[in-house]
């Protein structure tokens, strides 16, 4: 809760001064009406009648505000966040007795001040106590920030009271700081200049031997409540309800950019930013305000809002802000808790301008404070906003221009200046406050701080002066080229997503290191598969005479060979066979489907498919020396394809990613070079357990190049848990690739946990890992657990992360040779802690999609901050930089899905279903099932008076494009097929 009240940002508004009179509350538009007679000089009105006195022998009501912070105090008995405080510093001789009498005399001419609640029949009431002395203690202190911290959080007692607390602290015989802390339940950030103005006015009077010359309190707070509550009832609040209502039904706070995830508490512990708005440019906003004929105020609120919707990439964008609530003269001098929570939704276009958005956000402030004595409780439970443990319903950040109080005179014989009170609490997530300061603002950013480190807060405000800056003075440019870094932050933010510049190139390509590994150490183990333990001078020599084999029968570079083969060793010898003729391999999964195999051999073409039969018709005879450029079709090529591996589409044809023999040497070189380097550098026993249809199955067969035996589990133990966890302890193996949602399943299963034996590296990819199992990771100091992230498009793996603690998970930092960036919809690198998407580039990037160059130059496209002629592919991923150069996952930008580690695309299903005859509709969703895996959920809308389609027919339909469907009972008129 801050401690002042704003300024009444109500400015002239389109389309005439009429309908801008015509919108203001009643109250406003009297004493609109009022000043304009005097200006004119014609008689004032007869004048409208004053708030009467309440009947002080009834139980007194809370205003609409302190009925909010009773029900908080309720909730949080003595929350500090609720004291407001203001401390002013005397310096010169000081009469202690007179300052004492001079409190007390201000004291007992403002009831708020010497008020306390308390429940009657079940409601709560004010209860005004008789005036008297007011403690005020005096003491030494010698740290000052510290003694002012601790007399500010000191709770207070809403029912014992009191409210108000003094406190002198003496730094000298001749200094002293007066602190005045109030709970706001009693006094607001105007009220508390009041106080202190009058204050000095007293003391002046009586240090000089006189009393106090105040003229009388016009209404006191009470008074207020009791007047209030009459005039905000019945169909007048009605309408001011229907009207917040239409507002802000549907309204989303936008993201903001967290340094830790919400874990559901309430705001507490804050901190404050200060940083200062210059002079000049606080002059050429007021200007540019002026000319849209608005305030200064509004100009604050839509910069924000138009740095929250470059946060988030929201285009409707909600933040809070506080109303005077003083809307008649007689309360200018009143104390007490006047300040109401309006909500301001404004539209963002980051297309458009900052002068257009500011003429929106005119609109929207002028009609917020023209509804602005609606309270806020009673606006949420109208529109019905959702409530989140720890979060402030509507908004999540509160904008602010702080008035110019009642300037407190300095009394005889002293000199006063103000001091800043350390505020170390928070009531939203983020407050943005602005204090004039002379010519120029002082700005205070206050944040949480179990949400935002101090840098972060750092440098959002540097973010928010900056795009002042760029708005004031490029005001028609487009919001969303505004500048938010500056040049040295550009280079940082780029320099996270190129680690190493200088990188070895891989010496050699796969068939060349696994050939000289078989030269050197021919009797080490190289494979083992079901029952067979080839080493590698066997492996070499039997993917030599298929190689030699392929090649005659017309494999070759720039061709694929299908590989439609059981998981046994068969399938190692095969993918290397194809590499040593120089063609790439097409995976065909046995357990495709066969409309989804043909679909494949249709789109890819290969020049061979080999399978089982095919396998037996190899000549015994074939030579098992190691092929040449002389023995191939064409010499090899690093860029020639090495494989085509096929992931989802949007429009029902999958897409066949086609990976150079360079981009699968490079990702072995990052390998080596990280997680195995961190191991030790092995060898390690490493276990195969992916689908051949899935890329990371070339994991393991990159890593037996350099000397890792490779274990293929066979079909059934991959799939069985227990079986798999056996296994690993078996054959004592050390690595070991999964999903994480298989884990999930491994973990149970004894897998870290068994004593005689569990992996020491972990790989996990495919999905993205949860908290919990991120923390249950981390947990395990024995096993190095890696989180990799990594489209097809990019070779198996791009980022990587080791999972060794912190509050959130992450893909951390791109592998040796690849880069990354996070953009905006500009191709704009966006700041620290900011979404934006993903854009991957490098050495293991793929070549593109096979037979598809329009999607191909769509998806990769030049690179702008790479070398000249290098390309960078658009993930589709939306991620964000943290603040030491690590970047978080938060998810898709379109609608693509994983299961069990495939990338999915709806639409593909989608557009299946739709070709079915008597279907208008279809919707595919990824949906959790009773154990927690994700399924595939298709829901269709049959033609009006059409029978539904069964469920059968469903998962027929969609074999082509589903691993393994299944179905559930249709439920009319959608039918929900799995």
């Amino acid at each position: 809760m801050t401690s002042s009240t704003p300024s009444n940002p109500s400015g002239p508004a389109r389309p005439s001064r009429r309908d801008r009179a015509e919108a203001l509350p009643e109250q406003m538009r009297e004493a609109l009406r009022r000043r304009l007679a005097g200006r004119a000089g014609g008689t004032a009105p007869a004048a409208r009648q004053g708030i009467p006195r309440a009947d002080r022998g009834r139980p007194l009501p809370l205003s609409f505000a302190q009925q909010r912070l009773w029900f908080l105090d309720r909730l949080r008995p003595g929350d500090p966040r609720y004291n407001s405080a203001v401390a002013v510093r005397f310096t010169g001789p000081l009469d202690q007795e007179a300052l004492g009498g001079a409190l007390a005399a201000v004291v007992a001419r403002h009831e708020a001040l010497r008020t306390t609640f308390e429940e009657t029949d079940g409601r709560p009431a004010q209860r005004v106590h008789p005036a008297g002395p007011v403690p005020l203690p005096v003491r030494d202190t010698a740290d000052l920030d510290a003694d002012l911290r601790a007399e500010y959080a000191r709770p207070f007692d809403l029912r014992q009271g009191p409210l108000l607390r003094a406190s002198l602290l003496r730094e000298s015989a001749v200094s002293h700081i007066l602190l005045l802390t109030a709970h706001h339940i009693v006094t607001d950030g105007w009220s508390m200049g009041v106080v202190l103005d009058e204050l000095c006015t007293a003391y002046d009077a009586l240090a000089r031997g006189a009393a106090p010359q105040l003229p009388p309190v016009a209404t006191q707070y009470p008074d207020f409540a009791v007047w209030q509550r009459a005039q905000l009832s019945g169909a007048r609040l009605d309408r001011q309800l229907a009207h917040w209502k239409e507002r802000l039904t549907g309204a989303v706070a936008p993201e903001l950019p967290l340094d830790r995830p919400r874990r559901g508490e309430e705001a507490g512990t804050g901190a404050v930013h200060s940083f200062t708005v210059p002079a000049a440019l606080t002059t050429r906003l007021r200007t540019l305000a002026r000319e849209q004929h608005s305030t200064l105020h509004t100009a604050l609120v839509a910069a924000t809002q138009a740095l929250l919707a470059r946060w988030s990439g929201q285009d409707d964008i909600t933040v809070g802000s506080l109303t005077p609530g003083r809307s008649r003269t007689e309360l200018e001098r009143t104390v007490g808790f006047f300040v109401n929570t309006v909500v301001l939704r404004t539209a963002v276009d980051r297309s458009g301008s900052f002068r257009e958005l500011l003429e929106r956000a005119a609109d929207t402030v002028n009609d917020a404070f023209a509804h602005g004595d609606t309270p806020f409780e009673r606006v949420v439970e109208a529109v019905g906003a959702p409530r989140e443990a720890g979060r402030n319903p509507l908004f999540d950040v509160l904008v602010l221009l702080h008035p110019d109080p009642p300037a407190a005179t300095a009394p005889h014989g002293l000199a006063t200046s103000p001091v800043e009170v350390p505020r170390q609490a928070a009531t939203f997530d983020l407050s943005v406050e602005f204090v004039p300061d002379g010519e120029r603002l002082t700005g205070l950013l206050e944040y949480r701080t179990d949400l935002f480190d101090a840098a972060t807060a750092e440098r959002l405000a540097g973010q928010l002066l900056r795009l002042l800056e760029g708005a004031a003075d490029a005001p028609d440019r487009p919001l969303g080229t505004l500048p938010l870094l500056s040049e040295a932050e550009t280079r940082q933010v780029l320099a996270f997503g190129n680690p190493g510049t200088h990188h070895p190139a891989p010496d050699a390509l796969h068939t060349e290191l696994l050939e000289r590994r078989a030269a050197r150490t021919p009797d080490a183990l190289a494979l083992v598969a079901g029952g067979e333990r080839l080493d590698y001078g066997t492996l070499n020599a039997r993917a030599n005479r298929l190689a030699h084999h392929l090649i005659a029968r017309g494999a070759g570079p720039e061709r694929l060979v299908a590989l439609r083969l059981p998981r046994t060793a068969d399938m190692i010898t095969a993918i290397l066979a194809v590499w040593k003729s120089g063609a790439g391999y097409l995976p065909l999964d046995a357990a495709l489907p066969a409309e989804r195999v043909r679909y494949l051999l249709d789109d890819a073409r290969p020049a061979l498919v080999l399978d089982e039969d095919a396998l037996r018709a190899v000549p015994a005879t074939a030579p098992d020396t190691d092929p040449t450029d002389a023995d191939r079709r064409a010499p090899l090529d690093p860029e020639h394809t090495a494989y085509v591996i096929y992931t989802s589409g949007s429009t029902g044809r999958p897409k066949g990613v086609a990976v150079s023999h360079r981009s699968a040497a490079h990702l072995l070189a990052a390998h080596r070079a990280g997680f195995v380097a961190e191991a030790g550098g092995g060898p390690l026993r490493i276990a195969l357990t992916a689908s051949f249809s899935f890329d990371t199955s070339l994991e393991g067969v990159l890593l037996m190049a350099d000397g890792h035996p490779l274990h293929l589990v066979d079909e059934v133990t991959r799939m069985d848990p227990a079986a798999l966890g056996e296994y690993v302890v078996e054959h004592r193996v050390d690595f070991l690739d999964v999903t994480p949602s298989y884990l999930r399943q491994l973990l149970p299963a004894g897998l870290l946990t068994d004593p005689r034996h569990h992996p020491r590296v972990l790989m996990l990819g495919g999905e993205a890992v949860g908290p919990a199992l991120w923390r249950e990771l981390a947990a395990h100091p024995d096993v190095t657990a890696h989180n990799f992230y990594g489209p097809t498009e990019c070779t198996v793996d791009a980022l990587s992360c080791r999972i060794d603690g912190g509050d959130r998970p992450l893909v951390g930092r791109p592998l040796l040779g690849v880069r990354a960036y996070v953009l905006d919809d500009r191709l704009q690198p966006v700041p620290p802690g900011v979404g934006g998407e993903l854009y991957l580039a490098g050495g293991q990037l793929a070549r593109g999609y096979t037979g598809r160059p329009g999607l191909t130059a769509t998806r990769f496209l030049p690179d702008p901050y790479g070398p000249a002629g290098t390309r960078m592919y658009r993930t589709g991923d939306l991620a964000r930089w943290t603040a030491d150069g690590r970047l978080d996952y938060l998810g898709r930008a379109d609608d693509q899905v994983k299961v069990r580690g495939h990338r999915i695309e709806p639409g593909e299903i989608e557009a299946v279903l739709l070709a079915l005859d008597g279907i208008t509709a279809a919707a595919v969703v990824a949906v959790p099932d009773a154990h927690g895996h994700t399924r595939l959920a298709a829901y269709v809308v049959p033609v009006s008076g059409a029978p539904g389609p069964s469920p059968p027919t469903c998962g027929r339909t969609c074999a082509g494009c589903c691993p393994t469907p299944g179905c559930r009972p249709p439920s009319p008129p959608w039918t929900r097929c799995r």
